[in-house]
């Protein structure tokens, strides 16, 4: 069941305001306790609802904080959310389209994160994205923002937002599009299936997806492929052998890393 001193003494971390200090700790201790897994959310165990944000908080909590299982952002940053509100915190519920392999975005609502109004800026916050992405919150700002060796903008581009991400050894990227529009859960309503097709289309259908920080970036894993960031530095090389890639999952998974 949830519980905002459980979830605190997960993180390790203690809050005594809302503040920025507060919301950096937690970004990042989230994010580095609580990993990506498409393969253990709960979706998994039987039928896709048919909103996928509305879920069950107490479940989602015991299924990741408690059992330590991973999640997808619906789960993860649906627990982040909660924990804000309840800190104090002034938060809004944004969706977003992400950036996929060839060269577009998935429809809108597929992926769910949160905006934080604090000392008169709007700064953003997931805990739940499927790959390297941002360890502390961004400000909704064009200027870039150097984090761990990355640096990220938020610009405007067509009446939308666009995060961009470059490393120490990338060009600029899109991480994924968004407007600024507050959802409710009513707006994920009869999504699922328009989800379904277009994953179905997609490079990456059925591909495994984890993810987790470390200390100075992230470790993920898609399919075969294992992204490790550090400092801003990347390195991309294929797991052939079933051995090796099954103990970067579990490292990846358990967040005990031999590396």
């Amino acid at each position: 069941m949830y519980d905002t001193n459980t979830y605190l003494a997960r993180l390790g971390v203690e809050v005594t305001r809302p503040d920025r200090a507060a919301l950096t700790a937690l970004h990042r201790a989230h994010l580095r306790a609580l990993h990506y897994d498409n393969t253990a959310a709960a979706t998994q165990d039987g039928p896709v609802p048919d909103n996928l944000a509305d879920l069950d908080v107490d479940a989602t909590f015991d299924g990741l904080v408690t059992a330590g299982r991973g999640g997808i952002c619906f789960e993860l940053n649906l627990l982040f959310h909660r924990l804000l509100t309840d800190l104090g915190f002034t938060t809004t519920v944004l969706s977003a389209g992400v950036a996929d392999e060839e060269g577009g975005f998935s429809p809108d609502l597929a992926h769910r994160f949160t905006a934080v109004h604090l000392d008169g800026e709007v700064l953003l916050a997931d805990v739940g994205f499927a790959g390297p992405s941002y360890l502390d919150p961004i400000r909704l700002a064009p200027d870039e923002q150097v984090q761990h060796g990355c640096a990220f903008r938020v610009v405007e581009q067509d009446g939308r937002h666009l995060v961009l991400r470059r490393s120490r050894t990338t060009d600029w990227r899109p991480l994924y599009e968004f407007a600024t529009t507050p959802r409710t859960l009513s707006d994920w309503d009869g999504f699922t299936p328009r989800l379904r097709r277009y994953l179905d289309r997609a490079v990456i259908a059925g591909t495994t997806l984890l993810c987790r920080a470390v200390d100075d970036g992230h470790r993920a894993l898609v399919g075969k492929r294992h992204l490790v960031v550090r400092d801003g530095h990347e390195t991309v090389t294929t797991l052939l052998d079933p051995a090796e890639h099954a103990r970067v999952s579990a490292e990846i998974r358990t967040g005990i890393c031999a590396d």
